[in-house]
């Protein structure tokens, strides 16, 4: 199944065609998006949308990696992925916001990743569909 497609305008790349990679960090199961794009054929990682710091991060809540993706907070308000919580979290010398994902929109985006991430939270079949009724 292919997914859908999206545009991340990049200041130094122009438009670029990506698709959301989602996972989870090893090391606390939070949320991960990465952007991937289509390089010749072939699927390459653009960027990470989000960043692992040691800051406490909600479910389905993660930092945006504004560090490394200048446009990252506007990819995610145009493509309605997501909102910020206003809450902001260091590391080192960066701030990074903090931003609630939409779940349907995840969950339409990327089901079998969305799925899987759900699961190891442990979110499963009908907690996901009360939660698709809020």
């Amino acid at each position: 199944m292919e997914k859908e497609k999206l545009i991340y305008k990049s200041e130094y790349t122009g438009d670029n065609e990506v698709e959301l990679d989602i996972q989870t960090y090893h090391n606390n199961g939070r949320i991960f998006i990465g952007l991937i794009t289509n390089e010749d054929g072939y699927p390459e990682p653009f960027g990470d949308v989000t960043v692992n710091i040691d800051a406490p991060a909600p479910d389905y809540c993660g930092y945006l990696d504004t560090n490394n993706l200048s446009n990252v907070e506007n990819f995610i308000r145009e493509n309605d992925l997501g909102e910020f919580t206003g809450l902001m979290g260091r590391s080192g010398y960066c701030e990074y916001p903090l931003y609630l994902f939409n779940v349907d929109k995840l969950r339409e985006l990327c089901p079998e990743q969305m799925a899987a991430y759900e699961y190891s939270i442990g979110v499963t079949g009908k907690e996901q569909e009360k939660e698709k009724s809020r």
